[in-house]
């Protein structure tokens, strides 16, 4: 995606890598849109992992890149292929980026609330967005409600001012409806964990992408890890990195 120059430069999307534990087998971990390691519910999960003896690499996304190719999916891939890690977790954007990088790597994924479609806008942003999207800028101009019940009722209201951006680019947006449209193929080894009732992620797109054999659906918001019930959750989480979607306990 071209730019104007002067806002190619603006905002420098950069990607962190944080290693958590010295667990026998590596884990990468790639986060959702606004997610930190320090933030109480991600540290809490990347805890968890840590204690069923995994080596954690968090992958911290820049919230405003333009390029999915060079500024998400190229530096994780690299990432991966360098240290040989073959199994994957990953939450809403990290699971956009995850499933490209299924695409030429041989790993397996997690994915928790996967970003593969955007949820439904309503009255005037449902007429205004697609004319927004079209403007060639990087400037954060598309403002989102500020609602934290909608990542889980563990979120309080100061953490949620932390954490989330209050808004996005235009060219932030395209590229990631650009990433959406050319998935790749879903693997049968793959497991996907959503709540139907998510009003961040198109929960009809994880749907009519994923069998349902391979999908866990939970109660709660958009991050499990931030919801009540999180630790009857977490046991299936780690029942499918350990053997895939056939090992997650249904029925609860």
């Amino acid at each position: 995606m071209r730019l104007p120059f002067r806002n190619r430069f603006r905002e420098t999307p950069t990607i962190e890598f944080s290693v958590f534990g010295d667990g026998s087998e590596d884990l990468l971990c790639v986060l959702g849109w606004g997610n930190r390691p320090e933030h109480d519910p991600v540290s809490w999960f990347l805890e968890s992992l840590v204690e069923a003896g995994y080596r954690v690499h968090a992958v911290t996304l820049p919230t405003n890149p333009w390029d999915f190719e060079d500024q998400l999916l190229a530096p994780v891939r690299s990432y991966a292929r360098e240290r040989d890690i073959g199994l994957v977790v990953s939450h809403s954007t990290g699971g956009l980026v995850a499933a490209h990088l299924a695409a030429d790597a041989d790993v397996r994924n997690v994915f928790l609330s996967p970003w593969w479609g955007t949820a439904p806008v309503e009255g005037v942003e449902s007429v205004a967005l697609p004319v927004l999207l079209r403007l060639p800028t990087a400037r954060r101009l598309l403002r989102f409600d500020r609602d934290p019940s909608v990542l889980g009722d563990l979120v309080s209201e100061e953490a949620f001012e932390e954490a989330v951006p209050d808004a996005a680019s235009p060219a932030f947006l395209r590229t990631i409806r650009g990433a959406q449209a050319r998935l790749p193929p879903f693997d049968d080894d793959d497991a996907v964990f959503c709540s139907l009732s998510d009003r961040v992620v198109s929960v009809r797109a994880i749907g009519d992408r994923t069998p349902a054999a391979n999908l866990r659906p939970y109660d709660g918001g958009h991050e499990f890890f931030a919801s009540s019930g999180r630790e009857s959750v977490l046991e299936d989480v780690l029942a499918a990195l350990e053997g895939g979607p056939d090992a997650i306990r249904r029925g609860r």
